[in-house]
């Protein structure tokens, strides 16, 4: 105990917050790691398995006096708030049956070995002993001290709130903001749109002389401009200024484009059922608030046997569904970048910020989208999760290496418009 005594157990400190009467023990275990504990909360020996379990999955049987563990039985969660908590297991006891709570909420009832006189601790600590539980102060969940919570404080990573309504943003709003600081992805410095995105896209519509071709969302024209220097016929549109940026060139480089301020939602009020043979839309999907009218029009506008190919940010690894953080805080080293999944199913809009200035990206999971094309007729021909190649990983290894060599942060999916029966 003596390399501790200055160590206060983490479990201890968290719970003094929100029970002032609880008593801080110090730290004998993991004491040089992020979550010092003491002899309470640390690990329990299963009489079933004999492992050694964390506290928070381990329960104890006062009838059989036996502790049992996860591993060893079927397990039950009650949501319930409590400390720093919102639920807890209940663990049948492996002899009797008897359902009793995981060591972290019998101790928050007064239930626990320690507590109740059944065992005695083989360390000097002080129990807490909950008489005055209705003076716990209330709690926000997730609580800061949940892992992904804590382990997210540690470092620098960016916060992505999610809104719960538009009444202050829009898609239009947001990108008109971010039209004058938006860097093209022509620019060579634009690492992910050129060497990632753009590559596998234009492989992916391959292209050919007189097709007519409707990029939606086309931003400030990279694609529509590569488009038509291929011999396609091309139409862009956008809701946003970012368009007129694309005009503004097209004035000066007479490429034959046509550029429209237009929703997509509108694509059935401006074109013809079957007018275009293909179907571009570049990481934009993800930012259209109604992506189902949009697929239901671009299937509306594409002819039979159409092609409409799309790319957006991986729903499962990229923001806001996941975020990253370096551990060690400030480390350049990508070996030290973490990436931590936060919440796959949440749909709440979120604001991601470029620079100081937000943008508006609607979270979905893989399944609405295709699901939606499967609803408009369309069949699934191909799917990409870009990886990068060797010789990025070798050329841009700070941006590659321990990154897009190992997880997908975009996902483009290629569909044909069935014919009809």
């Amino acid at each position: 105990m003596e390399s501790s005594k200055y160590v206060p157990c983490f479990y201890c400190s968290e719970y003094i917050k929100i029970a002032q009467d609880y008593p801080v023990n110090f730290a004998s275990k993991d004491v040089t790691s992020f979550t010092p504990r003491c002899f309470l909360h640390w690990e329990y020996e299963c009489s079933k398995c004999g492992e050694l379990t964390h506290f928070n999955g381990i329960s104890w049987c006062s009838s059989c006096k036996e502790f049992t563990c996860l591993r060893c039985v079927e397990e039950k969660m009650e949501k319930e708030k409590f400390l720093i908590y919102d639920y807890y297991y209940k663990i049948p006891c492996q002899k009797c049956g008897e359902y009793n709570p995981a060591l972290d909420f019998a101790e928050y009832e007064g239930s626990h070995p320690y507590q109740i006189g059944d065992l005695k601790p083989e360390e000097d600590i002080v129990m807490w002993m909950p008489i005055y539980k209705n003076q716990i102060k209330p709690q926000e969940f997730p609580h800061k001290a949940w892992g992904s919570e804590r382990i997210l404080s540690l470092g620098k990573a960016p916060k992505h709130p999610r809104l719960e309504s538009l009444d202050n943003y829009t898609p239009k709003s947001v990108w008109d903001d971010l039209a004058s600081r938006w860097i093209s992805p022509e620019t060579e410095g634009e690492y992910h749109h050129t060497h990632i995105i753009l590559p596998n896209l234009y492989n992916m519509l391959d292209v050919q002389r007189d097709e007519k071709i409707l990029d939606v969302a086309c931003g400030e024209g990279t694609v529509v401009r590569h488009l038509a220097k291929l011999g396609a016929k091309v139409t862009g549109i956008d809701i946003s200024k970012m368009i007129d940026r694309a005009i503004e060139r097209e004035n000066k480089e007479k490429l034959g484009i046509q550029l429209m301020k237009l929703n997509a939602e509108e694509l059935m009020n401006e074109f013809k059922s079957g007018f275009f043979d293909k179907v571009a839309c570049n990481m934009a999907l993800m930012d259209i608030e109604d992506y189902k009218t949009t697929i239901k029009n671009i299937a509306y506008v594409l002819k039979e046997k159409g092609i409409f190919v799309f790319s957006i940010t991986h729903p499962a690894y990229a923001w806001p569904a996941s975020t990253a953080m370096r551990i060690p805080i400030g480390s350049r080293r990508n070996e030290d970048r973490v990436r931590i999944l936060l919440n796959y199913f949440d749909e709440r809009p979120a604001l991601i910020y470029y620079w100081d200035v937000p943008g508006l990206h609607f979270q979905r999971p893989i399944s609405a989208y295709i699901n939606e094309l499967v609803k408009n007729n369309f069949e699934i021909l191909e799917m990409r999760e870009p990886k990068a190649s060797e010789e990025l990983v070798e050329r841009y290894p700070r941006k590659a290496y321990l990154d897009n060599d190992i997880f997908a942060e975009f996902l483009l999916i290629k569909a044909k418009k069935k014919s009809k029966l």
